[in-house]
């Protein structure tokens, strides 16, 4: 049994990452560009070689396993780590379900606010995490070809200093800024309430990751709110929230980073009177 897991654990770190990485980056550029010339039967096809790819399925492994800040999390299984053995059943497991994936329950862990409220943290199992970011995989580039400009929360590339510098070049002084005002929107309660048909509407997948990530949905529902939910411990509840938010943006010039959103306003009467 030492032998089997010494030659696991040697066979798990010989394994080409940056091989798996390229191999990768070129499905998902090719989901980009077809969603961007707007051939989406294109896209969900790329997208379901992405979900049978095995440079994926170790990629996914390895990133909920020994990368993520959550991969000592345990879920309602118990299972806080995982040996190489262990690693390389998950991603064969995740080679003969991901098609059908059948989401477990979530470990909720209330984790205190600075305002004194508590937040509920939802924690999937380590397999469920890992077919989330073998979806997110899949599901990420073909939303970044919709994904507007100004949206900066959870994206690849991009960070909360974009978004910074975006209202900074906005109010200084070359743009005019003493002349505007600002109205500061935080949606409450974002992850918990955003609704599941404004997700599963705008979600672009095949039939197979549309139904996994219906019952990933249902797996986190809240007894007084069943429509309702993202599993806020998930690893694409922040792309899945983003899916729903995108398009909000258009209301008025404005910035977004996740559920918090600045609107930039000219002095008008009715921009100061709500601006105060």
């Amino acid at each position: 049994m030492v032998r089997h897991s010494a030659k696991a654990s040697e066979s798990w770190i010989k394994l080409p990452w940056k091989k798996f990485r390229r191999n990768l980056f070129r499905l998902q550029r090719r989901v980009f560009q077809a969603v961007r010339v707007g051939d989406k039967r294109k896209a969900r096809s790329l997208q379901k070689l992405i979900l049978k790819s095995y440079a994926a399925r170790m990629l996914a492994v390895r990133r909920v396993t020994q990368l993520n800040a959550g991969k000592k999390s345990a879920g309602v299984d118990g299972k806080v780590a995982l040996s190489d053995d262990e690693r390389l059943s998950l991603s064969l497991e995740l080679k003969e379900k991901a098609a059908n994936w059948k989401h477990q329950g979530l470990r909720e862990v209330p984790i205190p606010k600075k305002n004194g409220k508590i937040r509920i943290l939802k924690v999937p199992t380590i397999a469920d995490r890992a077919w989330q970011c073998l979806v997110y995989f899949a599901l990420e580039p073909a939303h970044e070809a919709t994904f507007h400009a100004r949206s900066y929360g959870f994206r690849t590339g991009r960070s909360a200093h974009d978004a910074q510098k975006m209202l900074f070049l906005n109010l200084r002084s070359y743009g005019n800024g003493i002349e505007k005002r600002v109205i500061e929107l935080d949606i409450e309660k974002c992850f918990d309430r955003i609704n599941h048909s404004a997700i599963m509407d705008k979600l672009i997948a095949p039939q197979s990751i549309r139904s996994g990530i219906f019952r990933c949905l249902k797996a986190g529902v809240s007894l007084e709110f069943p429509e309702q939910g993202t599993p806020q411990g998930g690893v694409v509840s922040p792309l899945l929230a983003n899916i729903a938010l995108n398009g909000i943006e258009e209301i008025h010039q404005s910035v977004r980073y996740a559920d918090d959103m600045v609107i930039i306003l000219k002095p008008m009467g009715f921009s100061l009177r709500y601006a105060r």
